[in-house]
């Protein structure tokens, strides 16, 4: 679940108790550089906001369409730059990309009731799609992972897939893990954190209490095997190859999209050998493993760690492939 998402709809859902009229934008699709993915939303009542669509050129100029009474079909779809390009012409965002918007005029109780069977949905753990019909005014939630709909492949007819849940899989605790689950919690990732070194247990600072997460106090093997699915990410962070080579010998067997671990380029050819010697790991599946950690910015400092591992973890997650660092870490 997007913390994103879920914050849009909680919002749009006091605006509507409230008795207003409010527009909500979902991105139906993007074309080039554009800031923000499929699926992203934007509210507003017409003066107050939630949720971003851009870095903010597209939430101001809906704004003021809507202070010129433009916008007042239930549903429609825009594309964002057409209404500046009368003669047809491509017209991008400054970051050289386009945007087309699912835009739902909404209010009343019937459309609490379908935002409400939104939100629960999205803090579900299972994929569903939301099928918006434009000409019937009909909106229809699909169980699983169905396919995503252009509108020149079905006009009239959106798909836009929600709740998969990206996690991030923490291995050991350490000044780095902290700092990985912050930035991945704030990312949108779930993070989850295991470790079974009990000396250990008063140096984790960011537990439930502060905002945080609990630690799962059980061998990295059956957390790996009770938690990884094709959208989870195994970070091998303790420095200690109990932990790290148990959970990642477990994630070479998972389907999990990323596997990394932390150490220099000479602890990291250490550990393949014991993963190739004491698990049978092949050579394919050691090059899984993205060793050492992180994309090669030079970073030192376990925040700076933490901003390396993450970048690389979403560059592998978005399909864009990195060389790998070869900095010590």
């Amino acid at each position: 679940m997007s913390n994103d998402q879920a914050e849009v709809l909680h919002q749009s859902l006091s605006w509507l108790a409230q008795g207003r009229c409010i527009w909500l934008c979902s991105i139906v699709a993007t074309y080039g550089s554009a800031p923000r993915p499929r699926g992203a939303l934007f509210a507003t009542d017409g003066t107050h906001r939630s949720g971003s669509i851009s870095g903010g050129c597209i939430e101001d100029a809906f704004v003021n369409m809507l202070a010129r009474g433009e916008h007042d079909a239930p549903l429609s779809l825009l594309d964002y730059g057409a209404h500046l390009a009368p003669d047809g012409s491509a017209f991008e965002l400054p970051c050289g990309g386009r945007i087309r918007l699912l835009v739902e005029r909404l209010e009343g109780d019937e459309a609490s009731a379908d935002l409400a069977a939104w939100l629960t949905k999205l803090q579900g753990d299972l994929p569903f799609v939301r099928e918006v019909l434009l000409d019937q005014g009909k909106r229809t939630y699909l169980a699983g992972e169905v396919k995503e709909l252009c509108e020149q492949d079905e006009p009239g007819r959106v798909r836009l897939s929600y709740a998969l849940r990206w996690r991030l899989l923490l291995l050991g605790i350490s000044q780095v893990s902290e700092q990985v689950a912050r930035l991945g919690q704030a990312a949108g990732f779930e993070v989850r954190l295991c470790d079974t070194r009990e000396l250990y247990r008063s140096d984790w600072h960011w537990g439930p209490e502060q905002g945080g997460i609990a630690v799962e106090w059980c061998d990295p093997e059956r957390f790996v095997e009770r938690h990884a699915t094709a959208q989870s990410a195994v970070l091998a962070l303790a420095h200690d190859p109990r932990i790290d080579d148990a959970g990642l010998m477990a994630g070479l067997e998972s389907n999990a999209f990323y596997l990394g671990a932390m150490g220099s380029v000479r602890t990291t050819a250490r550990r393949l050998e014991r993963l190739q010697r004491i698990g049978e790991a092949s050579q394919y599946q050691l090059a899984r493993i993205h060793a050492p950690i992180g994309l090669p910015i030079g970073s030192k400092t376990p925040i700076e760690i933490a901003i390396a591992v993450l970048a690389e973890v979403i560059a592998v997650r978005q399909g864009i492939t990195l060389q790998n660092c070869t900095d010590a870490t």
